[in-house]
C-alpha cells in the first residue's frame, strides 16, 4: 500500500509540474511548438466536421463532413501534400466528391455525375501560377503559423483560457487582424483592407501540439452584424500511418474507368 501511495504521489507531482509548465507558455511559444510538432508528421489521416457561411448566400449556413489521407510533399507550394479528400454532402455514408492530388496531377471526381476533371500540372505548369484550387492541410497551417511569427507586427496573437475539445485538453490561441486581409495556406500574404477585421481561434491539443479545431469570423468594422464564419473540427486523427499510394494517390486515366474525363486548361 505504501508503494502504491508513493506512486500516486509522484504521478500527481509530475502532472502538476507538467501543467505548471504549460500554463506559462505564451501564445507565440504554443504556435512555435505546433510548428515543430507538424514537422514530425509524414502521413496523416483524419475526419473533419465543418460548418460555415454559405459563400453563395451569406444568410445561409452549410455543413460538410470530410475524410482526408495526406502524405507530406516537400516543395509543393499548393497544398504541401499528396492527398485524397473524400467529401460528403447530405450524410456521412455516400462520398459525393473526391479530390486526388499526387503533386503532378489533380483529379476532381464527381461521383454523382460520374465526371472526372483532370488538371495536369506537368503538361500545364501555368496552373502553379494561379489560385486554381486549394485545401487546408497541416502543412499549409504550418506555413501560416511560420508567416505569423515572421511578420507578427500586424497580428494580435493572444493565449485564451484552456479548454476541452472532444474530451481533449487544449490550448486556445486567438489570432486577430485589423485593416488587413490574407488568403489561407501557402497563399498567405498580407494586403491592406480598410475596415476589415478577422478573428481566428485555434484549439491546439496539449498532448500532441496539433490543431483540432479552428473557428474563424470576418466582418467589416462598419457592419459588425454581417459576419462570415467557419468552424472546423478534426478528429479520429492517425499520425504517420502507412498509406498505399496506388490506392489513395492514383491519378492515372486507367484509374478512372466509368468516368467521363474532362481535361482542364489554364485560363
Amino acid at each position: 500500500m505504501r508503494m502504491r501511495g508513493l506512486a500516486v504521489f509522484y504521478f500527481v507531482v509530475m502532472m502538476s509540474l507538467f501543467w505548471s509548465c504549460t500554463e506559462k507558455e505564451s501564445a507565440l511559444e504554443i504556435l512555435q511548438n505546433t510548428i515543430v510538432s507538424i514537422d514530425t508528421i509524414k502521413t496523416i489521416y483524419y475526419k473533419q466536421d465543418m460548418v460555415r457561411t454559405n459563400p453563395q448566400n451569406h444568410n445561409d449556413t452549410i455543413s460538410r463532413f470530410r475524410e482526408m489521407y495526406f502524405e507530406r510533399l516537400l516543395g509543393d507550394s499548393i497544398v504541401g501534400v499528396k492527398g485524397h479528400w473524400f467529401m460528403y454532402v447530405d450524410d456521412k455514408i455516400n462520398v459525393i466528391y473526391e479530390d486526388i492530388f499526387d503533386g503532378k496531377r489533380l483529379v476532381r471526381k464527381n461521383n454523382k455525375d460520374s465526371v472526372a476533371r483532370i488538371y495536369d500540372l506537368e503538361k500545364y505548369p501555368e496552373f502553379k501560377k494561379q489560385h486554381f484550387w486549394g485545401h487546408n492541410t497541416p502543412y499549409a497551417m504550418q506555413y501560416e503559423f511560420k508567416y505569423m511569427l515572421a511578420h507578427s507586427a500586424p497580428y494580435s496573437i493572444i493565449r485564451l483560457n484552456d479548454t476541452l475539445i472532444l474530451g481533449k485538453p487544449c490550448f486556445q490561441v486567438l489570432v486577430k487582424l485589423e485593416g488587413k486581409t490574407t488568403l489561407p495556406g501557402f497563399l498567405t500574404r498580407l494586403e491592406d483592407s480598410e475596415g476589415s477585421i478577422s478573428e481566428t481561434i485555434l484549439a491546439i491539443e496539449k498532448k500532441t501540439y496539433y490543431p483540432i479545431r479552428m473557428k474563424g469570423v470576418s466582418y467589416q468594422a462598419d457592419h459588425p452584424e454581417q459576419k462570415i464564419f467557419i468552424d472546423q473540427k478534426y478528429y479520429d486523427i492517425v499520425f504517420n500511418l502507412s498509406i498505399d499510394e496506388t490506392v489513395y494517390f492514383e491519378t492515372s486515366v486507367e484509374s478512372l474507368s466509368g468516368y467521363e474525363i474532362k481535361e482542364l486548361h489554364p485560363r
